[in-house]
C-alpha cells in the first residue's frame, strides 16, 4: 500500500472514529401521560416530570398540511440535503463575517433536532457538533422520522412542547382538525417561542403567520379563497387548559401506571359525560336535603368494562373519591346471603322466615320501621329489606362462611376478622366500596360467577379467573326477587311503558343514616350509586331508596340499550321442580293440606320439611287436645293444624292476624304440656348480660320477655325460685338482678312453663 493510500485510509479511520464518538441524538422518554377513553378520545393529560405539556409521539400520521407549512418556513430543501445545507451554511457564514456578529444560523430541521436533544450555547464549536450529529442522524433515520422528531420536540412557548400539545392548548383541537391559518401559526411558533407567542408579542407572531400564508399562496399550495379566509382568522390570545373528564378515575390511573405514556381505558366519554351531568343535576335535590356528595360507577355486566366513573359531584371541591372510599354497606349485602342460603337448602323465595324480637347475646337486631311481622316469605323479607330475618338467616347460614364468600367474591375492605364484625355484618357493619359492590352485583348478574372489573382496553378480560361462588339457579331466583322492588317516585308506574326494561336492584341505608346506596343490574348494565356526606355526618333525610334510587333509574333510562334480551335467561339446566307446602314454602310434608310446584337450584342441599303443619289428636268438639292417656273411646280424632312458634303467634296476634286456633291439652291428662306453647325470648339460655348504671347511680332493671301462643294468658314469673309477680296478656316484666348466675322460670295458668339460665354482670363504670 502506497503512502498516499495510507494517508487516505488513516483519514477515513480517523473520520469514522470521530463519527462514532459523536453523541447520537436521543430524547428522554419523558412525555405527558395521556389517558384516553375506549374510542381514543382524550380524558386527561398530565404534565411530564419537567412540568411540560408534551404528548408522546402519536400512532396517527402527522397531518400533511402541517408538514408542508413547516418545511416551507423552516427548511425548504429538507428532502434534498443530507442533514446539512452546505449552501445555506456558506451564505450564513458570509453574512455573519460581514456583520461581525451572528445574524443567520442556517440550521436545517435535522440540525435543530440535534440541538433540541441537547440544548447548548450557540457557538461555532457547538454548531459544528450539531452539524456532525445531523449527518449521523440522517445516516440512520429516514426523513419522515427526523421530521417527526422535530415536530414532537419543538418548543411552542411556555411549557408547551410538540405540535400535538400546541394544537390542543392553543386551539383545543386535534392536529388533523386544524385550519391552514392555525397550521401556519404552529409552523412559525418554534422559530422564537420565548420571544414571540400568543401571550408575548402577538403582533409579530401575526406577521410571521401571514408571511408564511403568502408564501403558501404564491407557491399555489393553497388557493386564493383559502388564503383570504386564513388571513382573516385571529390568532389565539392565550393557551387554554385542557378539559378534564373522569377526574377521579384518571387520577387513579395516573397513580397506578405512572410510567405509561398512553393509557387506553374502557371509559366511554359519552356515558361518562351523561353520568356526570345527571349526578350534578340530582345533587341539587340532594343539597336541599343537606346531602352534599354522591358517586356513581357504571360497568357492562357481561364484559366487566367500566364505562363511567363519577367520584364526586365536584372533583375540585374535596377531591374525595366516592367510588373508592370505604363506607358502611347498609343492606346491600343481603341478596348474596339469600342466594347462598338457597344453595345451602335453608330457604327458597316462598319459604317463611321469622320476623320476631331476637337476641344474640347483647345484639338485638331491629327492622328499620321498628316493627315485627311475625313471619314473612324470604322474598318479602328481601324486597322489604327486613333486618331481623336477615340476621337470623346469617346466624343459620354461618357468619364465617359468609365472610369468606365476601372475600372470595372480591370485597377488599374487610380488614377485621369475621368474629370482629359479628352478625351486624349483614346490616352495614362492614366497610365496602362502590367499586367492589359493582363487581359483586355484576357477579350475581353473571349467574354467580365473580371476577374483577376491567378498566384498561388492553388488559385481560374481566371474565378471566372468575370464580363460580353461587349457583346459576340461586343467582337467577335472587335476581327475580330483586326485580320486584317498586321503583321510586314516578318510576312506580314504569310497567305502563313498554319501552322500559326490568332491573334487579337493591337499596341500603347505613346506621345513623350516613350512607345511601342503590345498585341495579340487568343483562347489559350494572349501575351503582352512593349518596351522603363525605364528612360522615348523618342526616335524617337520607334514605337509599328515596335519595339514591331516583338517580339510579335516571342513569339506567339514559344508557344505550342493545337488542340483547331484556332480562336474564332462565338457567333451565340448573333448576329443578320440587313440591312445597303452599302456606310455609318449605318442602311439603305429609300433613301439608296444599302443595305447589316451585323452582329450586338443581344442586341445592335438601330443603327442610314444613315444620308448621302438624297432626294433633283432639276430642270431637275440637276444644281440647287429647292423647292415649286421656281420650275417651269414640271421642277423639286426628286433625292437621298450622302451628307457629309462640313468639310468631304472639306477633301475628298483635298485628291483627288471628293464628289458627290450637286447643289446649286436656288439663286432667297425666301427659299434659307435650306441646310447647310458652317460650322465654329474653334472656337467651346461657347468655351473659351486662347491666349498666342509671344516672342516679343505681343499676338498671332488665326487661325479661316471653312469648305465648294462646291469647289472654296470665304469666307467673320466678327468679331463682322467688316469685317476682304476674302479668296478664303481657309478655314482659322488668327485674333487678344481682351479679351471678340466675334461673328465670315462667308459667301460665294452664301449667305450661319455660325456663332459662343466664349470667348477670354489673358494669362498674
Amino acid at each position: 500500500m502506497g503512502k498516499k493510500s495510507k494517508i487516505i485510509l488513516t483519514g477515513i479511520l480517523l473520520l469514522f472514529s470521530a463519527f462514532i464518538l459523536i453523541p447520537s441524538v436521543r430524547f428522554p422518554n419523558d412525555y405527558s401521560q395521556v389517558i384516553l377513553d375506549k374510542d381514543g378520545k382524550i380524558l386527561r393529560i398530565f404534565l411530564n416530570r419537567k412540568q411540560m405539556w408534551q404528548l408522546p409521539p402519536s400512532k396517527y400520521p402527522i397531518p400533511q398540511k402541517l408538514k408542508t407549512a413547516v418545511l416551507q418556513f423552516e427548511d425548504r430543501y429538507f428532502y434534498d440535503h443530507p442533514g446539512v445545507n452546505v449552501f445555506a451554511l456558506a451564505r450564513a457564514l458570509f453574512q455573519n463575517i460581514k456583520q461581525g456578529k451572528v445574524v443567520s444560523g442556517a440550521s436545517t430541521i435535522t440540525m435543530q433536532v440535534a440541538r433540541l436533544s441537547r440544548p447548548k450555547a450557540r457557538t461555532y464549536p457547538n454548531k459544528l457538533l450539531e452539524l456532525m450529529q445531523a449527518l449521523k442522524l440522517e445516516l440512520f433515520h429516514s426523513k419522515a422520522d427526523v421530521l417527526a422528531l422535530y415536530l414532537n420536540h419543538a418548543p411552542y412557548g411556555g411549557n408547551i412542547v410538540g405540535y400535538q400539545a400546541a394544537s390542543l392548548r392553543y386551539f383545543r383541537k386535534l392536529p388533523k382538525a386544524l385550519s391552514w391559518s392555525e397550521t401556519a401559526l404552529l409552523a412559525v411558533l418554534p422559530n422564537a417561542p420565548s420571544l414571540i407567542s400568543p401571550m408575548a408579542n402577538a403582533q409579530e407572531l401575526h406577521k410571521k403567520r401571514d408571511r408564511l400564508l403568502k408564501t403558501l399562496f404564491k407557491k399555489k399550495i393553497i388557493d386564493q379563497a383559502t388564503y383570504i379566509l386564513a388571513l382573516r382568522e385571529n390568532i389565539p390570545k392565550q393557551s387554554f387548559s385542557r378539559k378534564i373528564y373522569a377526574a377521579h378515575f384518571t387520577r387513579l390511573m395516573h397513580q397506578k401506571f405512572p410510567q405509561k405514556n398512553i393509557l387506553h381505558t374502557t371509559i366511554d366519554l359519552n356515558i361518562q359525560q351523561m353520568a356526570a351531568q345527571l349526578t350534578r343535576e340530582h345533587s341539587r335535590f340532594l343539597r336541599s336535603l343537606g346531602l352534599n356528595d354522591a358517586a356513581v360507577l357504571i360497568a357492562e355486566t357481561q364484559s366487566g368494562k367500566v364505562r363511567a366513573y363519577v367520584g364526586s359531584v365536584n372533583f375540585w371541591d374535596k377531591q374525595v373519591d366516592g367510588v373508592r372510599a370505604p363506607r358502611s354497606s347498609g343492606s346491600i349485602l343481603k341478596p348474596f346471603l339469600y342466594a347462598l342460603s338457597m344453595d345451602n337448602g335453608l330457604i327458597l323465595p316462598q319459604t317463611l322466615v321469622e320476623d320476631v324480637p331476637t337476641f344474640f347475646a347483647s345484639f338485638s337486631p331491629a327492622n328499620a320501621d321498628q316493627r315485627y311481622r311475625g313471619i314473612v316469605s324470604a322474598k318479602e323479607a328481601l324486597v322489604r329489606s327486613l333486618n331481623v330475618p336477615a340476621v337470623r338467616l346469617l346466624n343459620k347460614f354461618g357468619l364465617q362462611a359468609f365472610y369468606y364468600f365476601l372475600k372470595e367474591a372480591g370485597l377488599h375492605t374487610l380488614f377485621r376478622s369475621a368474629a370482629a364484625y359479628g352478625l351486624p355484618l349483614i346490616l352495614g357493619g362492614a366497610e365496602v366500596t362502590l367499586w367492589d359492590m359493582t363487581a359483586l352485583y355484576r357477579g350475581l348478574g353473571r349467574e354467580g360467577r365473580f371476577s374483577a372489573l376491567t378498566f384498561l382496553q388492553d388488559s385481560a378480560a374481566a371474565t378471566d379467573n372468575e370464580k363460580a361462588l353461587i349457583s346459576k339457579g340461586a343467582a337467577w331466583l335472587t335476581l327475580n326477587m330483586l326485580k320486584e322492588l317498586k321503583r321510586p317516585g314516578s318510576e312506580y308506574y314504569w310497567r305502563r311503558y313498554q319501552n322500559q326494561r326490568p332491573l334487579a336492584w337493591k337499596t341500603g341505608t347505613s346506621f345513623g343514616q350516613r350512607d345511601g346506596w342503590a345498585i341495579g343490574v340487568n343483562p347489559q348494565w350494572t349501575i351503582a350509586v352512593w349518596v351522603g356526606n363525605f364528612t360522615g355526618a348523618g342526616n335524617a333525610n337520607l334514605s337509599g331508596a328515596a335519595c339514591a334510587g331516583p338517580l339510579l333509574f335516571k342513569l339506567f333510562n339514559h344508557l344505550p340499550k342493545t337488542p340483547q334480551p331484556a332480562w336474564f335467561e332462565k338457567p333451565w339446566d340448573n333448576l329443578q321442580e320440587i313440591r312445597l307446602c303452599k302456606q310455609s314454602g318449605f318442602l311439603a310434608g305429609p300433613h301439608c293440606p296444599q302443595t305447589i310446584s316451585a323452582e329450586a337450584p338443581l344442586d341445592m342441599k335438601p330443603l327442610a320439611m314444613c315444620p308448621f303443619h302438624k297432626e294433633i289428636i283432639v276430642n270431637n268438639a275440637e276444644n281440647e287436645q287429647v292423647c292415649s292417656l286421656c281420650w275417651q273411646p269414640g271421642d277423639h280424632k286426628a286433625v292437621t293444624r298450622l302451628i307457629y312458634p309462640p313468639e310468631v303467634s304472639q306477633i301475628l296476634r298483635k298485628n291483627g292476624f288471628v293464628p289458627e286456633d290450637i286447643p289446649p291439652h286436656r288439663k286432667s291428662c297425666p301427659a299434659h304440656h307435650r306441646e310447647k306453647s310458652l317460650k322465654i325470648v329474653y334472656p337467651r339460655p346461657h347468655s351473659a348480660l351486662w347491666i349498666p348504671k342509671d344516672l342516679d347511680g343505681r343499676y338498671q332493671k332488665i326487661t325479661c320477655r316471653a312469648a305465648f301462643r294462646l291469647k289472654d294468658v296470665t304469666l307467673y314469673w320466678y327468679l331463682d325460685t322467688n316469685y317476682m309477680g304476674s302479668t296478664n296478656g303481657k309478655s314482659a316484666l322488668s327485674l333487678t338482678l344481682k351479679k351471678g348466675w340466675h334461673t328465670l322460670k315462667v308459667l301460665d295458668q294452664d301449667g305450661n312453663s319455660d325456663q332459662v339460665r343466664f349470667f348477670a354482670n354489673l358494669r362498674e363504670e
